[in-house]
C-alpha cells in the first residue's frame, strides 16, 4: 500500500530480434520497426512458409527438436544487459542477498524441453549473481506479472524485518516458440497470423493471429525510502501489481469482456492508494487475436475515468512478435525504460492477458529524474 517502503525498479533489460538491446527495443517500438522473416523450414498446412520473429541462427537451431540451449542463450543475454545497466549501483548492491524469479513457459506446452528448469538454473548461475533464492514460475503470457507480484510481496515482507540487509530481486523471463513443434501446435489452433487454411474456394491466409517470436527480459527491484539513496537514479517506481483469473475461455462462443484483466488493473491501481497518478501510457500485449481485442476494448472502456486525456497505447508485439511467457516482463522493461527518460506525474499501466485464465497488471510511475519533457513531445505514437 502507499504507506509501505517504496519499491524501485532500478534497471531493466530486454532483447528480441528487432530490439537486441534495451535502447534498440525502445527505438523499434517508437519507429514500429519489425524484423520478421520466413521460417527456414516450417510450412503451414497449405505448404506455405510461415513468418516468425527469430534471431539469425547459423546452426539452424530453430529447425530441429527444441532444446534448452536457446532459452539459456536468450536469458544470459538479458542478464548480461541487466548487469551493465546496474553498473552504477554495484557498490551498494554487493552485500545484498540476490533473489531470482525465473519465468518459463508451461511444461505441457509443445516444444518446451523437459529439462528446461534445471538447465536454466545452471545457465543463470555465475560469479556476479550468486543467487540466495531461486523461484521458478511457469505459465503463459501473464506468468511474468505473477512473478513480479511474488517478488513485490517478498520484498515488502523483507522490508518489515529490521536489522536485515534488504535483498535485490530479479525477475527474468525467456521464451522461444519458433521451433517446428511449437509452430505446429499454434497452426493446429489457427493462431498463426498469415498461415494458410484450406477453404472450398482454395487456401486462404488467416487475417488474425500471432507471429511467434523469441526473446528475454529482466527487471531489478529493491526497496528504499527515497530514490536519493541510490548511486544513480532508478528507472521507475512500482506502485502496484496484481493478478486475477478470467472466467471466459478463449475457445468459448461468448466474447471476452475482460473481467479478469479489468480486475487485475483495478487491484494494481488500488495498491497505489491516494498517490495514484493519472494514467497516460497503457502497454498491452495485443497480438492480432479477436479474443484479446475484445478483452482489451472492454478493459480500456472500464478504465476510462482513470485515463488522462490524450492517453497513449503501446503494443510491443507489433515489433517483437508474440513473446508468449516473456511478453509481460518485456513490456514492463520497455515501459520502465520510457519512464526513465521522463520526469512526469503520469503513470504507466502494463496489462497482460494470456492463453490460460491468468491475467495481470502492473502500475509504474516515473522516479522523477527524467529529462523533464512532457509526455506529448515524446515520439511514442
Amino acid at each position: 500500500m502507499s504507506t509501505d517502503v517504496p519499491l524501485w525498479l532500478l534497471a531493466a533489460s530486454c532483447c528480441f530480434p528487432s530490439g537486441p538491446t534495451m535502447a534498440l527495443a525502445d527505438a523499434a517500438l517508437r519507429a514500429q520497426l519489425s524484423l520478421m522473416r520466413r521460417h527456414p523450414s516450417y510450412r503451414d498446412r497449405a505448404g506455405v512458409p510461415v513468418r516468425v520473429s527469430s534471431f539469425p541462427d547459423p546452426e539452424d537451431g530453430i529447425e530441429g527438436s527444441p532444446d534448452a540451449h536457446r532459452w539459456g542463450w536468450l536469458a544470459r543475454h538479458a542478464l548480461a544487459q541487466l548487469t551493465t545497466a546496474l553498473a552504477p549501483h554495484w557498490e551498494s548492491l554487493l552485500d545484498r542477498p540476490r533473489w531470482l524469479w525465473l519465468v518459463l513457459p508451461d511444461e505441457h506446452r509443445p516444444g518446451v524441453p523437459a529439462d528446461l528448469p534445471a538447465a536454466m538454473r545452471q545457465a543463470m548461475t555465475q560469479d556476479l549473481w550468486p543467487w540466495s533464492k531461486v523461484h521458478v514460475v511457469r505459465g503463459g503470457h501473464a506468468a511474468g506479472l505473477l512473478a513480479l507480484e511474488q517478488a513485490r510481496n517478498a520484498l515488502r515482507e523483507a522490508s518489515t524485518r529490521s536489522g536485515e540487509v534488504q535483498p535485490l530481486a530479479v525477475v527474468l523471463a525467456t521464451d522461444a516458440a519458433t521451433d517446428a513443434e511449437s509452430l505446429a501446435w499454434l497452426d493446429a489452433q489457427n493462431l498463426l497470423h498469415g498461415a494458410h487454411v484450406h477453404r472450398p474456394a482454395g487456401p486462404r491466409a488467416l487475417a488474425h493471429g500471432r507471429v511467434p517470436g523469441e526473446g528475454a527480459a529482466a527487471l531489478a527491484l529493491v526497496t528504499a525510502p527515497e530514490p536519493s539513496s541510490f548511486s544513480a537514479p532508478p528507472w521507475a517506481r512500482l506502485l502496484g501489481c496484481a493478478t486475477e483469473l478470467e472466467p471466459t475461455d478463449r475457445h468459448g462462443e461468448r466474447p471476452c469482456v475482460g473481467a479478469g484483466l479489468s480486475g487485475a488493473a483495478r487491484n494494481a491501481m488500488a495498491q497505489a492508494g491516494s498517490s495514484r497518478p493519472p494514467i497516460g501510457l497503457l502497454f498491452s500485449d495485443l497480438n492480432g487475436e479477436p479474443y484479446r481485442a475484445d478483452e482489451f476494448g472492454f478493459t480500456a472502456l472500464r478504465l476510462g475515468p482513470d485515463l488522462r486525456d490524450g492517453w497513449q497505447r503501446q503494443t510491443p508485439a507489433l515489433v517483437s512478435g508474440d513473446l508468449h511467457g516473456a511478453s509481460g516482463v518485456a513490456n514492463l522493461a520497455m515501459a520502465a525504460y520510457q519512464l526513465s527518460k521522463l520526469a512526469t506525474e503520469q503513470g504507466c499501466l502494463v496489462l497482460s492477458s494470456s492463453d490460460d485464465p491468468l491475467r495481470g497488471a502492473a502500475l509504474l510511475a516515473s522516479a522523477g529524474t527524467g529529462n523533464n519533457l512532457p509526455l506529448e513531445v515524446q515520439a511514442w505514437r
